[in-house]
């Protein structure tokens, strides 16, 4: 849906964004708690828990970001036509 993240996973300051911050990042705009994500994402709530957490040797799987990247974008779209906004994919 988005094939162009570059922007997204930033910081404000530039610097790029921890697979762990994205997570969270994910989580948060798309109003998800950890059991939501981990049935999106078909993993056991305990998994999301701890791949939450700040870490500077464990990465977050994109067998684990992918799906919900996908359910919260998919929503985040289905907000913006239901307010009248026309949504296609960039060119």
């Amino acid at each position: 849906m988005i094939p162009n993240r570059t922007t997204l996973y930033r910081h404000t300051n530039g610097s790029e964004m921890t697979p762990q911050e994205r997570l969270a990042f994910l989580l948060d705009i798309g109003g998800l708690d950890y059991k939501a994500a981990a049935v999106i994402a078909g993993v056991a709530p305990l998994t999301i828990k701890a791949y939450r957490r700040p870490s500077s040797t464990r990465n977050v799987p994109d067998t684990i970001l992918a799906p919900i990247e996908r359910h919260v974008f998919r929503r985040l779209a289905d907000i913006i036509m239901a307010a009248g906004y026309d949504v296609r994919p960039a060119a």
